[in-house]
């Protein structure tokens, strides 16, 4: 076991430094130096069942805006289950994308009415799964 752990160290220094297992998703991705790529979409997901662990922001938290503000759950009226609009998100080269959401409504809102957005981490969603229909070629 010494020797492992010896081993083990070795090699992180040898890589440039000490290397962390015990980090969640969420501290990996909110100090992830990569840069955000925004992408354009129309999508409708569901709040999961762990969407206490993860919070709402109005700005994606590793991004360059200044005043990034936390919205409670409650005041959001979000929870789980609910169905959510996603109309933006995120990319920064971890597992899991930053998602745009608002309260989803089959009814057309009025142009003066401002919907209130919020920002969340990828594994607090439900997303759709795609699925596709392939045909099996035989020769």
């Amino acid at each position: 076991m010494f020797k492992k752990s010896i081993l083990l160290t070795v090699a992180a220094l040898g890589l440039g430094g000490f290397v962390s297992l015990t980090q969640s998703a969420t501290t990996q991705a909110a100090s992830m130096p990569g840069s955000l790529t925004y992408h354009k979409t129309s999508s409708v997901a569901k709040i999961g069942s762990q969407y206490k662990s993860f919070k709402l922001t109005n700005h994606i938290p590793t991004s360059n805006f200044k005043n990034i503000k936390t919205i409670s759950w409650k005041k959001s009226g979000l929870k789980k289950g609910t169905k959510v609009r996603i109309d933006l998100y995120a990319t920064q080269g971890t597992q899991f994308n930053w998602y745009r959401i608002s309260k989803y409504s089959t009814k057309k809102a009025k142009t003066n009415k401002k919907v209130q957005k919020y920002w969340i981490y990828g594994q607090a969603l439900v997303l759709p799964t795609t699925t596709s229909n392939q045909l099996a070629l035989s020769y």
